[in-house]
C-alpha cells in the first residue's frame, strides 16, 4: 500500500509543475480571470483520464503538457485576427469558447485515429520537427515571461521586487534541485520554496497575489462558454467551423502521436504490452469527458511514468490513487498557497528543461566554431535547418505554422537526399564475382565471358517519381549490340519502394526477356527470381554461364580430371603416382564435408556436386563450393581447426588427400610434394585477392 502511495505521489509531483506551468501559459492568453475554471477542469481531467488509464495493460500517467498547450496558444493567436470577420468580440469568454470547442473536437478524434491505426503516420514526421517544437516552446516561454518581468520593473519598485524575489526563488531552487539529483521533484520543490518565501514576505506586510483564492467558485469552463459564437451568418459560421475543425485535427493528431510515442518509449523500459483496442477506446472516452468539462488536452508523459516505474512500478492502483490525489490537491485549496509570481520562475525553469540540448549545442558550435562547422555532416546540417525553421516560426508566428513548415521542409530535404540517381553503380561479372570456390579453368572462363553478367546496385527511396528514370537508366546499361545475358538488381541500399516502381520493373523484365536477358534480384526474397544476397545471385548466374561455356567433358577422363591443377608440369609417372594418393569419398545432400572446430587435415578436391561454407550454426553463408574447387587447404597446411562448416547441398564427390598420404609422398618424392605446396599457395593467394575485392565491393 505504501509503495502504491509513493508511486502515485511521485507521478503527481513530477506532473504538477508542468501542468500548472502549461495551464498558466494558456490562461495568460485566454484571460487571467479564467484560470480558476481552467484549473478545476484540468484537475478533473487528470483524475478522469488517469482513472481510465488504470484499466490498461500499458498504464501511463496523463497530464497537461506544453507541447499541446503551445498549439492551443498558437490557435488563439490565429483566431484573434479573424474574430471581427466572424462577427465576434475579442473577449476572454469568446477565446475560452473557441478553445473548448477545439479541445472537444480533438478528443472526439482520438478513437477515430486509433480505429484507423494512424500511429503509422509517426514515421513521416521528421525527428528534428519535435526538437524544433521544444526549442520554440522554450523560446516562447522565455519571451512571454521576460515581458512579465519587464512589466513588473516598469511599475513601482516596492511592488515589483517581492514578486521578482519569489520568481527567483522558484527558479533557483528548481534548477538547483534538478542539477543536484535529476530524480528529485524539482518543480514541486521550487513551488514549495516560493510558497514559503511568500508566507514570510506576507507576514512582513507585502501583498503577493496567489494563483487561486480560497473562495474560488467551483465552475467548469463549459458553463462559462458563450454558445452565441455559433449563432451568426452562415458564411461566417462556415469559416469559423472550418478553422476550429482544422485546429482540432492538428491538436488531436499531436495528442495522439505523443501518446503513442510515450507508450513505445516506456514499454521499452518495463517491457509491458501496448494496450488493446478496448483499452484505448476507454482512454479516449476519458479524454472526451475531460474535454467536455473544458479541460485542456491530457497527454501521456514519459518523465512521470518513468519516475513512477523507478519508485515501485506503475500499476492500476497507483493510477487510481493518482486521480484521488489530484482531486484532493485542488479540493483542499492547496493552490491558494502558491503565489502567482512563482509561475514566472517555474516557466523559466521549464524553458531550460524543455530546450533540446543537442540541437542547441550543435547550433552553438556551428555558428561560433569554424572547425566544428567543417566536421558537421550533411545530415546534421539538414536536421539543424529544420530545427531552426520550426523554432523561428513557432516563436514568431505560431505552432501550427511551425508544424506544417517543419513537415514540408522535412519532405523537401528527404526528396533532396533521395533525389540522386536511383542506380548506385553497375559492374559486369569480370569486376564483381561471387565468393564461390571454383577450379582454375572455371575461373578463366568467368574472366573471359563475365561481361555477360551485369550487377546493378539500386539505392534510395524508389517511388513513382523515379520509376521512369530508373527504367531508362537500366535500359542504357543494356546496349543491343553487347547486352548482357543475365541482369542482377541489388536492392540492399534501397530504403523503400512503392507499387508503381514494382509494376514498372515488371514490365521492364518482360520487355528485356524478349531480347534474351534474364533478370534476377538480390536482397529480395519476395521475388520469384530473388536471392538473399548478391553473392548467391552472382553464383547462380555464374553457374548458368559456366553451364554454357564449359567444354564437354571427356567420359574417359573421369573424376580425376579435376586434379589437373595439381598435376601441371608433372611428367606422366608423377601424375600417376599423385593420383594414387587420392581416395574417392561420396557425400549425400545435407552431409558435412568439414565441421567447424574439427582438427582433420584432409585436402579435398571437389569432383562433382556443390556445397555451402557456413558459420554460426549455419545461419551465415560465407561462400559456395563448386566442382573443381580445392577445399580444406588451411587445415591441411598448418593443422589448425576447421574455420567453418562445409555442407553438401546436393550429392557430392570429393577426391581426398590425407595428410598421412602426403607426408609419405613427401619423404619419397620431395619435389612432387613441393609442387603440391606451391599450387596450394597460389590457391590461397587467389582466395585472398578475391576476398579483398569482395570487401571493397561491400564497402563501396
Amino acid at each position: 500500500m505504501f509503495k502504491t502511495f509513493f508511486t502515485a505521489l511521485e507521478a503527481l509531483c513530477s506532473a504538477l509543475p508542468i501542468t500548472l506551468g502549461a495551464l498558466g501559459f494558456v490562461a495568460y492568453k485566454i484571460g487571467p480571470q479564467m484560470i480558476g475554471p481552467l484549473m478545476l477542469a484540468m484537475f478533473c481531467g487528470i483524475a478522469i483520464t488517469n482513472l481510465c488509464a488504470a484499466f490498461s495493460q500499458r498504464p501511463l500517467t496523463y497530464h497537461a503538457r506544453f507541447f499541446e498547450v503551445s498549439l492551443l496558444v498558437g490557435f488563439i493567436d490565429s483566431f484573434v485576427p479573424r474574430l471581427a470577420t466572424w462577427g465576434l468580440a475579442d473577449t476572454p469568454v469568446t477565446r475560452l469558447s473557441l478553445v473548448v470547442m477545439v479541445c472537444i473536437g480533438s478528443a472526439l478524434l482520438q478513437p477515430v485515429f486509433y480505429a484507423f491505426r494512424l500511429e503509422r503516420v509517426t514515421r513521416f514526421i521528421p525527428a528534428p520537427v519535435f526538437a524544433g517544437f521544444l526549442n520554440a516552446i522554450a523560446l516562447i516561454l522565455v519571451i512571454s515571461q521576460g515581458k512579465q518581468v519587464l512589466a513588473l520593473l516598469a511599475g513601482s519598485f516596492d511592488a515589483a521586487w517581492p514578486a521578482l524575489v519569489i520568481a527567483a526563488i522558484c527558479f533557483v531552487v528548481a534548477y538547483g534541485a534538478r542539477n543536484l539529483n535529476p530524480k528529485l521533484p524539482a518543480g514541486v520543490l521550487g513551488l514549495a520554496a516560493a510558497s514559503l518565501g511568500a508566507i514570510i514576505l506576507t507576514q512582513q506586510g507585502y501583498a503577493l497575489p496567489l494563483i487561486l483564492t480560497s473562495d474560488t467558485q467551483w465552475v467548469v469552463p463549459t458553463a462559462l462558454m458563450d454558445w452565441r459564437v455559433l449563432d451568426h451568418g452562415n458564411g461566417a459560421l462556415g469559416a469559423l467551423l472550418l478553422h476550429t475543425a482544422v485546429a482540432s485535427v492538428l491538436l488531436g493528431m499531436v495528442v495522439f502521436l505523443n501518446t503513442i510515442t510515450v507508450a513505445e518509449t516506456v514499454s521499452q523500459v518495463d517491457d509491458k504490452p501496448l494496450p488493446d483496442t478496448r483499452q484505448v477506446m476507454l482512454l479516449s472516452v476519458g479524454k472526451v469527458i475531460s474535454a467536455c468539462l473544458g479541460s485542456v488536452p491530457m497527454s501521456a508523459s514519459p518523465s512521470p511514468s518513468l519516475g513512477a516505474i523507478r519508485t515501485g512500478g506503475l500499476t492500476p492502483g497507483s493510477l487510481i490513487l493518482l486521480s484521488i490525489l489530484a482531486l484532493l490537491f485542488y479540493g483542499l485549496d492547496l493552490l491558494a498557497w502558491i503565489p502567482s509570481a512563482a509561475i514566472i520562475g517555474l516557466l523559466l525553469f521549464v524553458a531550460v528543461v524543455l530546450a533540446d540540448k543537442p540541437s542547441v549545442q550543435l547550433a552553438w558550435r556551428y555558428v561560433l566554431q569554424p572547425h566544428a562547422r567543417q566536421a558537421t555532416s550533411a545530415m546534421q546540417r539538414e536536421d539543424l535547418l529544420i530545427v531552426v525553421l520550426v523554432t523561428a516560426l513557432g516563436a514568431m508566428a505560431n505552432m501550427v505554422a511551425a508544424l506544417l513548415a517543419g513537415m514540408v521542409m522535412g519532405l523537401v530535404l528527404f526528396a533532396k537526399r533521395n533525389g540522386k540517381s536511383p542506380i548506385k553503380d553497375a559492374h559486369d561479372g569480370r569486376a564483381w564475382r561471387s565468393n564461390c570456390a571454383r577450379s582454375a579453368s572455371d575461373t578463366t572462363l568467368l574472366m573471359r565471358h563475365g561481361k555477360r553478367i551485369l550487377s546493378v546496385r539500386l539505392q534510395g527511396a524508389l517511388y513513382f517519381g523515379v520509376a521512369r528514370s530508373l527504367r531508362a537508366e537500366i535500359e542504357a546499361l543494356l546496349p543491343h549490340q553487347t547486352q548482357p545475358q543475365w541482369l542482377i538488381l541489388d536492392w540492399r541500399a534501397v530504403v523503400s519502394h512503392d507499387t508503381t516502381l514494382a509494376l514498372t520493373l515488371d514490365r521492364f523484365e518482360k520487355s528485356v526477356a524478349l531480347r534474351g536477358v534474364k533478370v534476377f534480384h538480390s536482397s529480395r526474397l519476395d521475388q520469384l527470381e530473388g536471392f538473399a544476397d548478391l553473392d548467391r545471385a552472382l553464383e547462380h548466374c555464374e553457374n548458368l554461364l559456366l553451364g554454357e561455356q564449359r567444354p564437354e567433358k571427356d567420359p574417359a577422363a573421369g573424376d580425376a580430371s579435376h586434379l589437373n591443377a595439381l598435376l601441371v608440369d608433372l611428367d606422366t609417372s608423377a601424375q600417376t603416382l599423385l593420383r594414387s594418393c587420392f581416395e574417392r569419398r561420396n557425400y549425400a545432400a545435407g552431409e558435412y564435408v568439414l565441421r567447424l572446430g574439427e582438427k582433420t587435415r584432409d585436402l579435398h578436391v571437389i569432383a562433382s556436386g556443390r556445397a555451402d561454407v557456413l558459420i554460426q550454426g549455419g545461419t551465415i553463408r560465407l561462400a559456395g563450393v563448386d566442382a573443381g574447387a580445392i577445399l580444406g587447404e588451411m587445415g591441411f597446411l598448418d593443422g589448425s581447426p576447421r574455420a567453418a562448416d562445409v555442407v553438401a547441398i546436393e550429392p557430392l564427390v570429393s577426391l581426398t588427400l590425407s595428410r598421412e598420404n602426403f607426408d609419405a609422398l613427401s619423404q619419397k618424392h620431395p619435389a612432387l610434394a613441393q609442387q603440391i605446396l606451391q599450387t596450394l599457395c597460389k590457391e590461397l593467394a587467389n582466395r585472398l585477392r578475391l576476398l579483398h575485392q569482395l570487401i571493397s565491393r561491400e564497402r563501396a
